[in-house]
Protein backbone atom coordinates (compact mmCIF):
# COMPACT_ATOMS: atom_id res chain seq x y z
CA UNK A 1 0.00 0.00 0.00
CA UNK A 2 1.32 3.49 -1.07
CA UNK A 3 2.45 5.58 2.02
CA UNK A 4 0.28 8.53 2.66
CA UNK A 5 2.14 11.98 3.75
CA UNK A 6 2.60 12.63 7.36
CA UNK A 7 0.01 15.19 9.08
CA UNK A 8 -2.40 15.82 11.57
CA UNK A 9 -6.02 14.63 11.36
CA UNK A 10 -9.25 15.19 13.29
CA UNK A 11 -11.87 12.53 14.10
CA UNK A 12 -14.84 13.31 16.52
CA UNK A 13 -15.09 10.69 19.30
CA UNK A 14 -18.59 10.07 19.97
CA UNK A 15 -18.99 8.87 23.13
CA UNK A 16 -23.22 7.33 23.25
CA UNK A 17 -23.02 5.95 26.55
CA UNK A 18 -25.62 7.44 28.85
CA UNK A 19 -26.42 10.02 26.22
CA UNK A 20 -29.69 11.59 26.79
CA UNK A 21 -30.37 9.47 30.03
CA UNK A 22 -29.30 11.00 33.54
CA UNK A 23 -25.72 11.23 35.29
CA UNK A 24 -24.24 8.09 37.40
CA UNK A 25 -21.54 7.27 38.71
CA UNK A 26 -19.71 7.00 35.49
CA UNK A 27 -20.38 10.62 34.72
CA UNK A 28 -18.35 13.30 35.96
CA UNK A 29 -20.10 15.63 37.89
CA UNK A 30 -20.15 18.62 35.48
CA UNK A 31 -21.14 16.96 32.42
CA UNK A 32 -24.81 17.23 31.36
CA UNK A 33 -25.84 14.17 29.52
CA UNK A 34 -26.67 15.46 25.58
CA UNK A 35 -30.33 15.09 24.59
CA UNK A 36 -31.36 12.21 21.28
CA UNK A 37 -31.65 15.54 19.29
CA UNK A 38 -28.33 17.13 20.33
CA UNK A 39 -26.38 14.53 19.65
CA UNK A 40 -28.03 13.79 15.95
CA UNK A 41 -27.64 17.59 15.64
CA UNK A 42 -23.39 16.65 16.84
CA UNK A 43 -23.30 14.10 14.38
CA UNK A 44 -25.02 16.54 11.15
CA UNK A 45 -22.49 18.84 12.14
CA UNK A 46 -19.21 16.50 12.41
CA UNK A 47 -20.80 15.43 8.82
CA UNK A 48 -20.72 19.21 7.52
CA UNK A 49 -17.18 20.29 9.40
CA UNK A 50 -14.23 20.34 6.79
CA UNK A 51 -11.79 20.01 9.32
CA UNK A 52 -13.04 16.64 10.52
CA UNK A 53 -12.21 13.96 8.83
CA UNK A 54 -14.15 11.19 10.52
CA UNK A 55 -16.31 10.25 13.79
CA UNK A 56 -15.00 7.34 15.81
CA UNK A 57 -18.44 5.93 17.43
CA UNK A 58 -18.10 4.42 20.61
CA UNK A 59 -21.14 2.51 21.96
CA UNK A 60 -19.46 1.09 25.36
CA UNK A 61 -22.80 1.53 28.25
CA UNK A 62 -25.12 2.66 25.80
CA UNK A 63 -28.41 0.94 24.55
CA UNK A 64 -31.49 2.91 23.09
CA UNK A 65 -35.09 2.08 21.33
CA UNK A 66 -35.01 0.79 17.76
CA UNK A 67 -36.66 3.57 16.43
CA UNK A 68 -33.68 6.05 17.92
CA UNK A 69 -30.75 3.65 16.78
CA UNK A 70 -32.57 3.76 13.07
CA UNK A 71 -31.75 7.62 13.27
CA UNK A 72 -28.51 7.51 14.93
CA UNK A 73 -27.81 5.16 11.91
CA UNK A 74 -29.23 7.51 9.42
CA UNK A 75 -27.35 10.56 10.39
CA UNK A 76 -23.80 8.52 10.28
CA UNK A 77 -24.94 7.39 6.86
CA UNK A 78 -25.10 10.71 6.07
CA UNK A 79 -21.79 11.24 7.30
CA UNK A 80 -20.44 9.10 5.33
CA UNK A 81 -22.02 10.51 2.05
CA UNK A 82 -20.19 13.59 2.94
CA UNK A 83 -16.83 11.70 2.52
CA UNK A 84 -16.59 11.55 6.43
CA UNK A 85 -14.70 8.17 7.88
CA UNK A 86 -17.05 6.29 10.21
CA UNK A 87 -15.37 3.83 13.02
CA UNK A 88 -17.51 2.00 15.29
CA UNK A 89 -16.63 -0.06 18.58
CA UNK A 90 -18.88 -1.75 20.82
CA UNK A 91 -18.61 -4.63 23.47
CA UNK A 92 -21.67 -6.27 24.01
CA UNK A 93 -24.49 -6.00 21.55
CA UNK A 94 -27.56 -7.14 20.37
CA UNK A 95 -29.21 -6.93 16.40
CA UNK A 96 -30.28 -3.57 16.78
CA UNK A 97 -26.76 -2.12 18.26
CA UNK A 98 -25.07 -3.95 15.69
CA UNK A 99 -27.20 -2.76 12.91
CA UNK A 100 -25.86 0.92 14.31
CA UNK A 101 -22.90 -0.16 14.07
CA UNK A 102 -22.94 -1.52 10.67
CA UNK A 103 -23.00 1.83 9.23
CA UNK A 104 -19.24 2.76 10.09
CA UNK A 105 -16.39 1.47 7.68
CA UNK A 106 -14.80 -0.54 10.43
CA UNK A 107 -16.61 -2.42 13.18
CA UNK A 108 -14.24 -2.90 16.20
CA UNK A 109 -15.35 -5.45 19.08
CA UNK A 110 -13.70 -5.24 22.20
CA UNK A 111 -11.61 -8.32 22.78
CA UNK A 112 -13.53 -9.85 25.48
CA UNK A 113 -16.90 -8.92 24.29
CA UNK A 114 -20.40 -10.77 22.88
CA UNK A 115 -22.19 -10.21 19.96
CA UNK A 116 -26.31 -11.59 20.48
CA UNK A 117 -27.72 -12.44 17.06
CA UNK A 118 -31.21 -14.22 17.99
CA UNK A 119 -33.08 -11.76 16.28
CA UNK A 120 -36.74 -10.04 17.61
CA UNK A 121 -39.69 -10.96 19.52
CA UNK A 122 -42.64 -10.05 20.87
CA UNK A 123 -45.10 -10.88 23.49
CA UNK A 124 -46.87 -10.20 26.93
CA UNK A 125 -47.67 -11.09 29.95
CA UNK A 126 -51.02 -12.43 30.85
CA UNK A 127 -52.73 -11.90 34.41
CA UNK A 128 -55.83 -14.03 33.88
CA UNK A 129 -55.37 -16.62 36.24
CA UNK A 130 -53.35 -14.45 39.06
CA UNK A 131 -56.22 -12.50 38.89
CA UNK A 132 -58.56 -15.21 39.42
CA UNK A 133 -56.31 -16.61 42.15
CA UNK A 134 -57.12 -13.37 43.55
CA UNK A 135 -60.62 -12.91 43.13
CA UNK A 136 -60.41 -9.89 40.83
CA UNK A 137 -62.98 -10.56 38.17
CA UNK A 138 -62.80 -8.95 34.88
CA UNK A 139 -64.83 -8.35 32.18
CA UNK A 140 -63.17 -7.18 28.79
CA UNK A 141 -65.54 -3.54 26.74
CA UNK A 142 -63.83 -4.70 23.46
CA UNK A 143 -65.93 -4.69 20.28
CA UNK A 144 -63.07 -3.89 17.39
CA UNK A 145 -61.03 -6.54 15.87
CA UNK A 146 -58.05 -5.80 16.86
CA UNK A 147 -57.95 -3.50 19.63
CA UNK A 148 -55.86 -6.53 22.17
CA UNK A 149 -55.11 -3.74 25.04
CA UNK A 150 -57.05 -5.71 27.80
CA UNK A 151 -55.88 -8.76 26.85
CA UNK A 152 -53.40 -9.25 29.62
CA UNK A 153 -56.08 -9.44 31.73
CA UNK A 154 -58.75 -11.51 29.72
CA UNK A 155 -56.63 -14.47 28.28
CA UNK A 156 -53.88 -16.98 28.77
CA UNK A 157 -52.58 -17.16 25.18
CA UNK A 158 -51.91 -14.55 22.49
CA UNK A 159 -55.08 -13.73 20.30
CA UNK A 160 -55.44 -14.30 16.23
CA UNK A 161 -55.70 -10.47 16.03
CA UNK A 162 -52.87 -10.13 17.60
CA UNK A 163 -50.79 -13.14 15.72
CA UNK A 164 -51.80 -11.14 12.78
CA UNK A 165 -51.48 -7.48 13.83
CA UNK A 166 -47.11 -7.44 15.40
CA UNK A 167 -46.42 -10.81 13.12
CA UNK A 168 -46.76 -8.20 10.43
CA UNK A 169 -45.02 -5.54 12.55
CA UNK A 170 -42.20 -8.06 12.96
CA UNK A 171 -41.98 -9.41 9.90
CA UNK A 172 -41.16 -5.50 8.63
CA UNK A 173 -39.11 -4.67 11.13
CA UNK A 174 -36.58 -7.94 11.07
CA UNK A 175 -36.71 -7.54 7.38
CA UNK A 176 -35.45 -4.34 7.59
CA UNK A 177 -32.51 -4.88 9.72
CA UNK A 178 -31.72 -7.76 8.23
CA UNK A 179 -31.35 -5.78 4.34
CA UNK A 180 -28.93 -3.24 6.11
CA UNK A 181 -26.75 -5.37 8.13
CA UNK A 182 -26.38 -7.37 4.29
CA UNK A 183 -25.53 -4.35 2.77
CA UNK A 184 -23.32 -2.81 5.08
CA UNK A 185 -21.57 -5.61 5.39
CA UNK A 186 -21.51 -7.14 2.01
CA UNK A 187 -22.61 -10.46 3.31
CA UNK A 188 -24.45 -12.98 1.59
CA UNK A 189 -28.11 -13.76 2.40
CA UNK A 190 -28.31 -17.19 2.86
CA UNK A 191 -24.96 -17.07 4.91
CA UNK A 192 -26.39 -14.72 7.21
CA UNK A 193 -29.69 -16.32 7.14
CA UNK A 194 -27.62 -19.34 8.27
CA UNK A 195 -25.17 -17.19 11.44
CA UNK A 196 -29.53 -16.00 12.34
CA UNK A 197 -30.18 -19.73 12.28
CA UNK A 198 -27.47 -21.19 14.00
CA UNK A 199 -25.61 -18.95 16.67
CA UNK A 200 -27.16 -17.23 20.18
CA UNK A 201 -24.06 -15.56 20.82
CA UNK A 202 -20.41 -15.00 19.20
CA UNK A 203 -17.18 -13.96 20.28
CA UNK A 204 -14.89 -11.26 18.75
CA UNK A 205 -13.11 -13.82 16.70
CA UNK A 206 -16.41 -15.79 15.57
CA UNK A 207 -17.89 -12.73 14.60
CA UNK A 208 -14.35 -11.55 13.01
CA UNK A 209 -14.52 -15.01 10.98
CA UNK A 210 -17.77 -14.37 9.92
CA UNK A 211 -17.18 -11.15 8.50
CA UNK A 212 -19.20 -9.21 10.92
CA UNK A 213 -16.62 -7.34 12.54
CA UNK A 214 -13.36 -6.33 11.48
CA UNK A 215 -10.86 -5.96 14.14
CA UNK A 216 -11.43 -6.87 17.73
CA UNK A 217 -9.14 -4.69 20.59
CA UNK A 218 -9.46 -1.83 22.25
CA UNK A 219 -8.12 1.93 22.63
CA UNK A 220 -4.92 1.14 20.79
CA UNK A 221 -6.53 -1.19 18.03
CA UNK A 222 -8.94 2.12 17.40
CA UNK A 223 -6.03 4.06 16.99
CA UNK A 224 -4.14 1.68 14.98
CA UNK A 225 -7.42 1.44 12.63
CA UNK A 226 -7.70 5.06 12.36
CA UNK A 227 -4.25 5.43 12.25
CA UNK A 228 -4.16 3.04 9.31
CA UNK A 229 -7.24 4.68 7.79
CA UNK A 230 -5.52 7.80 7.28
CA UNK A 231 -1.93 7.26 6.77
CA UNK A 232 -1.25 3.57 5.50
CA UNK A 233 0.44 0.35 6.73
CA UNK A 234 3.63 2.03 7.40
CA UNK A 235 2.69 5.80 6.98
CA UNK A 236 3.62 8.05 10.20
CA UNK A 237 0.91 10.91 11.08
CA UNK A 238 -1.06 11.75 14.37
CA UNK A 239 -4.75 11.62 14.81
CA UNK A 240 -5.93 14.10 17.48
CA UNK A 241 -9.45 13.72 18.64
CA UNK A 242 -11.83 15.77 20.01
CA UNK A 243 -14.67 14.62 22.28
CA UNK A 244 -18.58 14.88 22.53
CA UNK A 245 -20.92 12.57 24.19
CA UNK A 246 -20.00 11.65 28.54
CA UNK A 247 -16.65 11.64 28.74
CA UNK A 248 -16.84 9.09 31.21
CA UNK A 249 -16.94 6.11 28.64
CA UNK A 250 -14.23 7.21 26.48
CA UNK A 251 -12.19 5.07 25.39
CA UNK A 252 -9.34 6.80 24.54
CA UNK A 253 -9.06 8.51 28.17
CA UNK A 254 -9.79 12.31 26.93
CA UNK A 255 -11.17 12.94 30.35
CA UNK A 256 -12.85 16.41 30.75
CA UNK A 257 -9.98 17.68 29.39
CA UNK A 258 -10.35 17.13 25.62
CA UNK A 259 -11.84 19.68 23.35
CA UNK A 260 -15.66 19.73 23.48
CA UNK A 261 -17.88 19.33 20.34
CA UNK A 262 -21.52 20.61 20.78
CA UNK A 263 -24.26 21.18 17.89
CA UNK A 264 -24.03 24.02 15.61
CA UNK A 265 -24.59 27.22 17.31
CA UNK A 266 -27.47 30.25 15.79
CA UNK A 267 -25.55 33.24 17.65
CA UNK A 268 -26.64 35.08 20.25
CA UNK A 269 -28.44 37.97 17.97
CA UNK A 270 -30.22 35.51 15.89
CA UNK A 271 -33.74 35.17 16.56
CA UNK A 272 -35.69 32.90 14.71
CA UNK A 273 -36.68 29.74 16.14
CA UNK A 274 -37.93 26.38 15.77
CA UNK A 275 -39.29 24.62 18.86
CA UNK A 276 -39.35 21.09 19.95
CA UNK A 277 -41.93 19.94 22.32
CA UNK A 278 -41.58 16.57 24.11
CA UNK A 279 -44.98 14.75 24.67
CA UNK A 280 -43.50 11.25 26.50
CA UNK A 281 -45.26 8.94 28.45
CA UNK A 282 -49.29 8.15 28.64
CA UNK A 283 -51.76 10.31 27.38
CA UNK A 284 -53.17 11.87 30.80
CA UNK A 285 -53.92 15.67 31.42
CA UNK A 286 -51.75 15.64 34.48
CA UNK A 287 -49.53 12.55 35.09
CA UNK A 288 -47.49 10.67 32.45
CA UNK A 289 -47.02 13.07 29.07
CA UNK A 290 -48.94 15.69 31.10
CA UNK A 291 -51.08 16.99 28.09
CA UNK A 292 -52.77 19.67 29.81
CA UNK A 293 -49.10 21.00 30.50
CA UNK A 294 -47.95 20.09 26.82
CA UNK A 295 -50.87 21.54 25.41
CA UNK A 296 -50.59 24.44 26.86
CA UNK A 297 -47.09 25.04 25.84
CA UNK A 298 -47.30 24.34 21.94
CA UNK A 299 -50.52 27.18 22.16
CA UNK A 300 -47.98 30.04 24.08
CA UNK A 301 -45.01 29.05 21.48
CA UNK A 302 -47.61 29.66 18.45
CA UNK A 303 -48.27 33.37 19.72
CA UNK A 304 -44.31 34.34 20.11
CA UNK A 305 -43.20 36.32 17.47
CA UNK A 306 -39.33 34.32 17.48
CA UNK A 307 -40.68 30.81 17.19
CA UNK A 308 -41.77 30.37 13.24
CA UNK A 309 -42.45 26.49 13.36
CA UNK A 310 -42.89 23.86 15.82
CA UNK A 311 -41.62 19.89 16.34
CA UNK A 312 -43.43 17.43 18.65
CA UNK A 313 -42.44 14.52 19.55
CA UNK A 314 -44.51 11.91 20.30
CA UNK A 315 -43.88 9.09 22.12
CA UNK A 316 -46.96 7.51 23.66
CA UNK A 317 -48.62 4.44 23.81
CA UNK A 318 -52.16 5.94 24.70
CA UNK A 319 -53.85 6.12 27.40
CA UNK A 320 -56.81 9.01 27.90
CA UNK A 321 -58.82 10.24 25.21
CA UNK A 322 -59.93 13.33 26.92
CA UNK A 323 -56.28 14.11 26.85
CA UNK A 324 -55.22 13.10 24.00
CA UNK A 325 -57.41 15.68 22.49
CA UNK A 326 -56.13 18.49 24.22
CA UNK A 327 -52.92 18.00 22.24
CA UNK A 328 -54.52 17.21 19.02
CA UNK A 329 -56.60 20.42 19.39
CA UNK A 330 -53.54 22.45 20.43
CA UNK A 331 -51.44 21.11 17.55
CA UNK A 332 -55.00 21.45 15.30
CA UNK A 333 -55.24 25.41 16.21
CA UNK A 334 -51.92 25.96 16.33
CA UNK A 335 -50.91 24.93 13.05
CA UNK A 336 -53.37 27.75 11.06
CA UNK A 337 -50.27 30.51 12.47
CA UNK A 338 -47.26 28.29 11.91
CA UNK A 339 -46.18 25.02 11.22
CA UNK A 340 -46.49 22.25 13.38
CA UNK A 341 -44.78 18.75 12.48
CA UNK A 342 -44.93 15.76 14.36
CA UNK A 343 -42.34 13.28 14.40
CA UNK A 344 -43.37 10.08 16.05
CA UNK A 345 -40.25 8.44 18.07
CA UNK A 346 -40.39 4.42 19.43
CA UNK A 347 -44.49 4.60 19.67
CA UNK A 348 -47.15 7.01 18.93
CA UNK A 349 -50.39 4.54 18.95
CA UNK A 350 -53.49 4.90 19.97
CA UNK A 351 -53.72 8.03 21.90
CA UNK A 352 -50.88 8.94 20.95
CA UNK A 353 -51.50 8.59 17.28
CA UNK A 354 -54.71 10.70 18.12
CA UNK A 355 -52.76 13.33 19.81
CA UNK A 356 -50.72 14.19 16.75
CA UNK A 357 -52.82 13.48 13.52
CA UNK A 358 -53.38 16.70 12.97
CA UNK A 359 -49.76 17.70 12.17
CA UNK A 360 -49.05 19.95 9.49
CA UNK A 361 -46.40 16.90 8.52
CA UNK A 362 -46.20 14.18 10.45
CA UNK A 363 -42.70 12.16 10.06
CA UNK A 364 -42.36 8.70 11.43
CA UNK A 365 -39.72 6.45 11.82
CA UNK A 366 -39.57 2.79 10.01
CA UNK A 367 -39.90 1.25 13.56
CA UNK A 368 -41.90 3.40 15.19
CA UNK A 369 -45.41 1.42 16.70
CA UNK A 370 -48.35 3.45 15.29
CA UNK A 371 -52.07 3.38 14.35
CA UNK A 372 -54.49 1.64 16.65
CA UNK A 373 -57.33 3.94 15.72
CA UNK A 374 -59.89 2.77 18.58
CA UNK A 375 -60.84 2.49 21.95
CA UNK A 376 -61.08 -0.28 24.26
CA UNK A 377 -62.40 -0.66 28.33
CA UNK A 378 -62.56 -2.70 30.87
CA UNK A 379 -64.24 -3.42 33.70
CA UNK A 380 -62.39 -5.08 37.16
CA UNK A 381 -64.65 -6.04 40.13
CA UNK A 382 -64.65 -7.91 43.39
CA UNK A 383 -65.28 -12.06 42.78
CA UNK A 384 -64.02 -12.76 46.09
CA UNK A 385 -61.51 -10.38 46.83
CA UNK A 386 -62.86 -8.98 50.20
CA UNK A 387 -64.06 -12.56 51.36
CA UNK A 388 -60.74 -13.63 51.10
CA UNK A 389 -59.26 -10.96 53.36
CA UNK A 390 -62.36 -10.65 55.36
CA UNK A 391 -63.36 -7.81 54.53
CA UNK A 392 -66.97 -6.21 54.07
CA UNK A 393 -68.75 -2.77 53.20
CA UNK A 394 -72.12 -1.75 53.33
CA UNK A 395 -73.63 1.77 51.31
CA UNK A 396 -76.77 3.17 50.81
CA UNK A 397 -77.21 4.30 47.26
CA UNK A 398 -79.48 6.38 45.38
CA UNK A 399 -80.94 5.18 41.18
CA UNK A 400 -80.74 2.11 40.02
CA UNK A 401 -77.33 1.64 39.16
CA UNK A 402 -75.61 3.34 42.25
CA UNK A 403 -74.06 0.75 43.84
CA UNK A 404 -71.87 -0.07 40.86
CA UNK A 405 -69.62 2.91 42.59
CA UNK A 406 -69.12 0.98 45.90
CA UNK A 407 -66.66 -1.56 46.94
CA UNK A 408 -63.23 -1.96 48.63
CA UNK A 409 -60.28 -1.75 46.45
CA UNK A 410 -62.67 -1.85 43.26
CA UNK A 411 -66.33 -2.10 42.54
CA UNK A 412 -68.07 -4.88 44.47
CA UNK A 413 -69.99 -6.35 41.33
CA UNK A 414 -70.05 -7.35 37.78
CA UNK A 415 -72.17 -5.13 34.84
CA UNK A 416 -75.18 -6.66 33.79
CA UNK A 417 -75.65 -7.14 30.39
CA UNK A 418 -78.22 -4.32 30.09
CA UNK A 419 -75.24 -2.25 31.77
CA UNK A 420 -71.90 -3.35 29.63
CA UNK A 421 -74.74 -2.47 26.37
CA UNK A 422 -74.98 1.08 27.80
CA UNK A 423 -70.56 0.93 27.85
CA UNK A 424 -70.66 -0.38 24.63
CA UNK A 425 -72.95 2.19 22.99
CA UNK A 426 -70.30 5.03 24.84
CA UNK A 427 -67.41 3.36 23.42
CA UNK A 428 -68.51 2.87 19.75
CA UNK A 429 -69.33 6.63 19.95
CA UNK A 430 -65.84 7.70 21.18
CA UNK A 431 -64.60 5.53 18.16
CA UNK A 432 -66.67 7.31 15.68
CA UNK A 433 -65.06 10.53 17.01
CA UNK A 434 -61.75 9.26 16.93
CA UNK A 435 -62.22 7.83 13.21
CA UNK A 436 -63.60 11.01 11.75
CA UNK A 437 -61.06 13.13 13.51
CA UNK A 438 -58.22 10.99 11.70
CA UNK A 439 -60.24 11.12 8.43
CA UNK A 440 -60.64 14.75 8.67
CA UNK A 441 -56.74 14.92 9.75
CA UNK A 442 -55.54 12.53 7.07
CA UNK A 443 -58.11 13.52 4.32
CA UNK A 444 -58.84 10.26 3.89
CA UNK A 445 -62.42 9.13 3.54
CA UNK A 446 -64.07 8.04 6.41
CA UNK A 447 -64.99 4.87 5.39
CA UNK A 448 -61.48 4.39 3.96
CA UNK A 449 -60.11 5.35 7.20
CA UNK A 450 -62.77 2.67 9.28
CA UNK A 451 -60.91 -0.35 6.91
CA UNK A 452 -57.58 1.30 8.39
CA UNK A 453 -58.66 1.35 12.13
CA UNK A 454 -60.43 -1.33 14.40
CA UNK A 455 -57.46 -0.67 16.29
CA UNK A 456 -54.96 -2.25 14.31
CA UNK A 457 -50.73 -1.23 14.47
CA UNK A 458 -48.73 -0.77 12.05
CA UNK A 459 -45.29 -0.47 11.21
CA UNK A 460 -43.97 2.84 10.27
CA UNK A 461 -43.16 1.49 7.17
CA UNK A 462 -46.87 0.36 6.11
CA UNK A 463 -48.31 4.00 8.13
CA UNK A 464 -47.10 5.79 5.32
CA UNK A 465 -47.59 3.74 2.81
CA UNK A 466 -51.51 3.91 4.26
CA UNK A 467 -51.29 7.45 4.24
CA UNK A 468 -51.69 7.20 8.20
CA UNK A 469 -48.34 9.19 8.10
CA UNK A 470 -46.18 11.57 5.68
CA UNK A 471 -42.86 10.55 4.97
CA UNK A 472 -39.93 8.76 7.19
CA UNK A 473 -37.89 10.38 9.16
CA UNK A 474 -36.73 11.13 12.28
CA UNK A 475 -35.93 14.58 14.40
CA UNK A 476 -33.47 15.85 12.14
CA UNK A 477 -36.07 15.07 9.29
CA UNK A 478 -38.18 16.40 11.02
CA UNK A 479 -36.64 19.74 12.05
CA UNK A 480 -36.03 20.04 8.27
CA UNK A 481 -39.62 19.96 6.90
CA UNK A 482 -40.01 22.28 9.60
CA UNK A 483 -37.96 24.65 8.48
CA UNK A 484 -39.25 23.94 4.85
CA UNK A 485 -42.64 24.82 5.75
CA UNK A 486 -41.65 28.12 7.42
CA UNK A 487 -39.87 29.18 4.45
CA UNK A 488 -36.62 29.63 6.50
CA UNK A 489 -33.54 29.80 4.02
CA UNK A 490 -30.60 26.96 4.63
CA UNK A 491 -28.30 29.77 4.93
CA UNK A 492 -30.24 31.35 7.35
CA UNK A 493 -28.94 30.54 11.04
CA UNK A 494 -31.76 29.62 13.77
CA UNK A 495 -32.24 28.67 17.22
CA UNK A 496 -33.75 25.00 18.15
CA UNK A 497 -34.76 25.03 21.61
CA UNK A 498 -36.49 21.70 23.58
CA UNK A 499 -39.57 22.22 25.55
CA UNK A 500 -39.90 21.42 28.22
CA UNK A 501 -36.61 19.34 29.12
CA UNK A 502 -36.48 15.86 27.81
CA UNK A 503 -37.11 13.01 30.76
CA UNK A 504 -37.87 9.14 30.68
CA UNK A 505 -40.84 8.23 30.60
CA UNK A 506 -42.67 8.10 34.07
CA UNK A 507 -43.19 4.94 35.64
CA UNK A 508 -47.14 3.58 35.70
CA UNK A 509 -46.55 2.67 39.41
CA UNK A 510 -46.81 6.30 40.70
CA UNK A 511 -50.13 6.87 39.54
CA UNK A 512 -52.64 6.72 42.23
CA UNK A 513 -54.53 3.41 42.61
CA UNK A 514 -58.20 4.44 42.53
CA UNK A 515 -61.21 2.64 41.65
CA UNK A 516 -63.86 3.74 40.02
CA UNK A 517 -65.99 6.16 43.04
CA UNK A 518 -63.03 5.08 45.45
CA UNK A 519 -60.24 6.64 46.19
CA UNK A 520 -57.62 4.52 48.52
CA UNK A 521 -55.50 5.91 51.38
CA UNK A 522 -51.52 6.09 49.96
CA UNK A 523 -50.82 3.08 52.38
CA UNK A 524 -53.13 0.19 50.87
CA UNK A 525 -51.74 0.26 47.53
CA UNK A 526 -49.04 -1.86 48.51
CA UNK A 527 -52.53 -5.05 48.97
CA UNK A 528 -51.73 -5.73 45.45
CA UNK A 529 -47.79 -5.78 44.95
CA UNK A 530 -48.06 -7.90 48.20
CA UNK A 531 -50.63 -10.24 46.94
CA UNK A 532 -49.45 -10.63 42.92
CA UNK A 533 -45.85 -11.31 44.26
CA UNK A 534 -47.14 -14.73 46.19
CA UNK A 535 -48.81 -15.62 42.86
CA UNK A 536 -46.37 -14.28 40.02
CA UNK A 537 -42.83 -14.97 40.14
CA UNK A 538 -39.62 -12.71 39.35
CA UNK A 539 -40.36 -8.65 38.22
CA UNK A 540 -43.67 -10.16 36.01
CA UNK A 541 -45.87 -9.06 38.83
CA UNK A 542 -44.27 -5.47 38.88
CA UNK A 543 -44.93 -5.64 35.61
CA UNK A 544 -48.86 -6.42 35.90
CA UNK A 545 -48.91 -4.43 38.77
CA UNK A 546 -48.40 -0.96 36.74
CA UNK A 547 -50.88 -1.85 33.97
CA UNK A 548 -53.02 -3.44 36.51
CA UNK A 549 -53.44 0.07 38.19
CA UNK A 550 -53.31 2.44 35.60
CA UNK A 551 -56.59 0.34 33.88
CA UNK A 552 -58.00 -0.09 37.36
CA UNK A 553 -57.44 3.81 37.91
CA UNK A 554 -59.58 4.03 34.64
CA UNK A 555 -62.04 1.89 35.33
CA UNK A 556 -64.69 1.47 32.68
CA UNK A 557 -63.37 4.24 30.62
CA UNK A 558 -62.88 4.16 27.05
CA UNK A 559 -58.95 4.01 26.47
CA UNK A 560 -57.31 4.28 23.34
CA UNK A 561 -54.76 2.72 24.92
CA UNK A 562 -51.64 -0.07 23.84
CA UNK A 563 -51.02 -3.30 25.61
CA UNK A 564 -47.85 -3.09 27.06
CA UNK A 565 -45.18 -5.82 25.51
CA UNK A 566 -42.26 -7.41 26.35
CA UNK A 567 -40.18 -7.12 23.28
Amino acid sequence: MKKKSAGVVRYLELNLGNSGGSADRFTPQRFKPDTELEVLRIIRRAGCDKKLKGIFVNTSGFAASREYLWELRTALEACKSNGKKIIAYFDNADLDLYCLVCAADKIIMEQGGMLNIIGYSWGRLFAKESLEKLGVGFRELRYLKYKSANETFSRTSISDADNEQYGAYLDEIFDLTKKAIIKSRSLDEDKFNSILKDGIVLSPSEAKSRGLVDESGREEKVRETITRAEFGESGEGEVFFISAGNPGFSLLNQGQKAARYAPARAGRFTKTEIAVVHAKGNTDLERGMGCRNIARIIRELGKKPRVKAIVVRIDSPGGSAVAADFIAAAIRDTKKEIPVVVSMGQTAASGGYWAGMYGSHVTVTPYTLTGSIGVIGGWFYDRGLNGKLGLGSGSLIRGEHADLMTGIFIPHRDLSDDEEDQFRRCLLDLYAEFVKKAAESRKIKNDEMEKLAQGRVYSGLASQRLGLTDSLGGYLEALDTARKLAEIPETKKIHIREYPRPKFLEGLASRLFVSAGLTLPSGQTAFFPAALKTIVPGNASGKILEDLQYRISNNGRAMPILPFGLE
